[in-house]
């Protein structure tokens, strides 16, 4: 089975080399806010837009005039275009919000397209640009070479590409209902521990906040300030992926054909400021989308249900609703049937249910919408007979 994936490994620049990688991010960062300024105001002048080739195109006679700017290969500034572009049409979409203008101070990027190789544990980026690096970038690729640099002062190197996978055989369905105590919870009663990546670090990140706060703005020492706190909140983070990847990679391992979950708000969950911590913390969204994305290249379905469905509340054998029920009960007794219900495990059981009702719903109106086609193709068979 070939399956296309994101490859992303972490290069290694010499301070000479880091400079270059710099230039080039800062050109194109320039770029980026010069256009999305230019479009602003030409909207707001002529309520037109800018398009991309009008852009493209002034921007070719401007590195012209610019001789910093003329350093830059043109393809790599054409990508900051595109990616303005983009922002664009993800905010007219309603999909995002309306593009900001890229700060030197957070992450930098740049795109390449065509000119660059790999070779062993070497990168070619550019012309005189040749860098080591660290783990496995595809032979077979598509699409982009993106480099960037994290607040920590971390390269990286990006680019999507194709994979070569057994696809195992899939039987049967489980459900998994989202925790705090237990980050996941399974059909089968199988519970996944919750970390909490920042209950070890909490202290010294308040301390380094506090030290960041005291130091002048525009100063060295903020400099340094800032980029200890950034390594804090990169360790916390890499802890939480790492954790995230193995329970993801367990779930999946377990060759479930379909696997359903609620469909979580997990940003209105997040208003809620008592639990707002821990559940950011838990990385809810990143477990699903990681849980997504290895259930189809493993050739398998996720299905979400319903978020207002009472699945805690339910009694998974008799189908009873208790009105009334804190997060404080973890487990009770059931008035109608008498059976006791862990409260996950349960919830887990009523998720299971309402995704294989809904899968069987699906499957039925699939086979009724085929039977239609096929009826309407014999008798369309049989009028070519009449007429002929």
């Amino acid at each position: 089975m070939r399956i296309q994936r994101g490859f992303k490994v972490k290069i290694y620049p010499t301070p000479e080399q880091e400079q270059q990688l710099l230039r080039t991010a800062g050109a194109c960062r320039w770029i980026y806010n010069h256009y999305l300024e230019e479009r602003t105001n030409y909207y707001l002048e002529h309520q037109k837009t800018l398009t991309y080739k009008e852009m493209s195109a002034n921007m070719t006679r401007l590195r012209k005039e610019l001789e910093w700017l003329s350093d830059t290969r043109l393809q790599t500034l054409q990508q900051s275009l595109r990616q303005l572009e983009d922002a664009y049409k993800r905010f007219f979409r309603n999909d995002s919000k309306f593009p900001k203008f890229k700060n030197k101070y957070g992450n930098q990027s740049f795109r390449k397209v065509t000119g660059w190789s790999v070779n062993n544990n070497k990168l070619f980026i550019m012309e005189g640009l040749t860098v080591s690096f660290r783990g496995k970038l595809p032979i077979s690729r598509e699409g982009t070479l993106t480099i960037s640099r994290d607040k920590t002062g971390s390269w990286f190197a990006s680019a999507q590409g194709f994979e070569e996978r057994n696809q195992p055989k899939l039987n049967g369905s489980i459900g998994l209902d989202f925790g705090l105590k237990n980050l996941v919870i399974t059909s089968n009663g199988e519970k996944f521990n919750n970390i909490r990546s920042l209950d070890g670090l909490t202290v010294q990140i308040r301390s380094a906040q506090k030290a960041l706060s005291r130091k002048q703005k525009g100063s060295n020492n903020r400099a340094k300030a800032k980029l200890a706190l950034a390594r804090l909140h990169k360790k916390v983070e890499s802890k939480r992926t790492n954790h995230l990847h193995h329970v993801s990679k367990a779930i999946v391992g377990k060759n479930q054909a379909t696997i359903v979950v609620e469909d979580l708000a997990i940003q209105n969950m997040m208003k809620n400021r008592r639990l707002a911590r821990t559940i950011g913390d838990a990385g809810w969204g990143d477990l699903l989308r990681m849980v997504t994305y290895k259930q189809e290249w493993a050739g398998g379905k996720v299905i979400k249900i319903n978020r207002f469905f009472p699945s805690s509340k339910t009694c998974s054998e008799c189908n009873f609703v208790r009105k009334d029920m804190s997060l404080s009960v973890r487990n009770w007794l059931c008035p109608s049937c008498g059976i006791e219900h862990d409260r996950d495990i349960n919830a887990a059981l009523n998720i299971l249910k309402q995704g294989v009702e809904r899968l069987g719903v699906e499957k039925k109106a699939l086979a009724l919408a085929s039977a239609k086609v096929k009826l309407s193709s014999v008798k369309h068979g049989n009028e070519q007979i009449a007429l002929g």
